[in-house]
């Protein structure tokens, strides 16, 4: 049997370049979004807080695991550095949550605001009963509970309507989302590209952050990931071969929370098809960048393809940037 390889890209062919364009894409929608994504202007906001979201996520992790950190910060520990991938998994709810909306602004992005607004008076009003008689808690939250109010009516609904949404109304978590069949029993477009985010290497990173056994003894590197935590129980020997097989823990990880960014900045220009900023030649640029990543490949000829094709995205000028990535193939 031959030994498994893996795939490990230079950063810099796409860090900045992703993290550039992840900051000019939330200015365009921030500042533009309420001429391509119907409805009203909140739901242009609400994207832009999801893209800001993700890219902090991306870039918490690209600051968590610089070289020079790494090398040079003697508080830096590698069980730091693996236990930030769990938050690969809030990248994947961003993706979710941006391409849910945009299947239809006008009624998912109501419903999407709606839905936190009524849990968060449901919550404040549990803490009120919870904590009566308590001046100073009750204080806090009433001043709290004002606010939510205020943003309720600025919203454009009232509090009764938003306290009457029935369960079944509320925004789906991503699990009830991609399970729920369409008539007929099918799953639609979208619910089956997400369905590729609970195959084993995504849905370890959701175990991960729950801190379930399977996270521990599951292969989200070379060496199960319980092993990171508990390398001192290691004998000797062991301990610096564990810390060796961190670079391309990393490398892989990093490539994944690049990809799902991209996919969240893909799918928002193709629906939106922005104007300037070069934007759709810088996707097409990362992409190729990218791409030697088998999980990324396959993400790409799943839908993005075929997607970037159809929306302008990819052009005769531009489809010449998605062949420029390379990579080395390391045998761990």
């Amino acid at each position: 049997m031959s030994e498994p390889q893996v795939v490990r890209i230079n950063a810099k062919t796409f860090q900045d370049a992703l993290g550039e364009l992840a900051a000019t894409m939330a200015q365009k929608v921030f500042r533009e979004g309420g001429a391509h994504i119907a409805g009203p202007q909140y739901v242009s906001e609400d994207i832009t807080t999801l893209i800001r979201y993700g890219a902090s996520v991306y870039n918490l992790l690209n600051y968590l695991n610089a070289e020079e950190r790494r090398k040079k910060d003697c508080y830096w520990y590698v069980r730091y550095g693996v236990t930030g991938m769990s938050l690969v998994r809030a990248l994947i709810d961003c993706l979710y949550n941006v391409t849910a909306i945009l299947e239809n602004p006008k009624e998912r992005g109501g419903n999407y605001r709606k839905s936190g607004l009524k849990k968060t008076l449901d919550d404040l009003d549990e803490d009120l009963q919870r904590y009566a008689g308590n001046a100073g808690r009750t204080e806090l939250l009433d001043y709290r509970q004002k606010a939510v109010e205020g943003l309720v009516l600025a919203s454009g609904f009232t509090v009764d309507e938003v306290m009457r949404l029935k369960k079944h109304e509320m925004w789906p978590t991503f699990g009830m989302y991609i399970n729920t069949l369409q008539p007929g029993g099918t799953r639609s477009a979208n619910q089956q590209f997400l369905k590729t985010f609970t195959h084993m290497e995504w849905r370890q990173y959701s175990a991960l952050s729950h801190g379930a056994y399977e996270a521990f003894i599951g292969m989200l590197g070379m060496v199960p990931i319980g092993a990171y935590y508990m390398d001192d129980f290691l004998p000797h020997e062991v301990r610096d071969k564990l810390d060796d097989t961190y670079d391309l823990f990393v490398s892989a990880h990093i490539g994944r929370s690049s990809s799902v960014l991209l996919c969240v900045i893909t799918e928002i220009q193709a629906h939106c098809r922005f104007d300037g900023a070069n934007i759709n030649d810088r996707i097409c640029k990362v992409w190729g960048a990218l791409l030697p990543f088998p999980e990324t490949k396959e993400l790409y000829d799943g839908r993005y393809a075929q997607l970037m094709r159809d929306k302008g995205i990819i052009t005769s000028a531009n489809e010449d940037l998605l062949k420029a990535g390379s990579a080395d193939t390391v045998t761990p």
